[in-house]
């Protein structure tokens, strides 16, 4: 028959193990918080493809920082992107006079 005070060593033992689990699937955090992050790094952050994430930035949709051919993101720079994406999407309105309409109509 176990004592009191074994049990409390095996729920311990228990605790750390779960803790151990927990902190091997939380990526760490980079050492520099100023760090420049790769579009492959906001692109798993952000679960967007990185060639997506180039292309944007190279269109100028998305801030960056560029160093030849290579795209960096800052932590300000990922926050952005994430207001950006959370904007309703505006379409352009095209005018259409009725006279045009009409024409389309007839035409077929």
């Amino acid at each position: 028959m176990k004592t009191e005070h074994g049990e409390d060593h095996v729920v311990a033992a228990a605790i750390r193990e779960l803790a151990a689990a927990v902190r091997a699937t939380v990526p760490e955090p980079p050492a520099d918080p100023d760090a420049l992050l790769t579009a492959e790094e906001v692109g798993e952050l952000l679960q967007l493809s990185p060639r997506t994430l180039k292309d944007q930035a190279a269109a100028g949709v998305l801030p960056h920082h560029r160093f030849g051919k290579h795209y960096r993101f800052t932590r300000a720079d990922v926050a952005e992107i994430v207001r950006i994406s959370a904007e309703p999407v505006k379409l352009a309105r095209r005018r259409v006079s009725v006279a045009d309409v009409a024409q389309d109509f007839r035409a077929a």
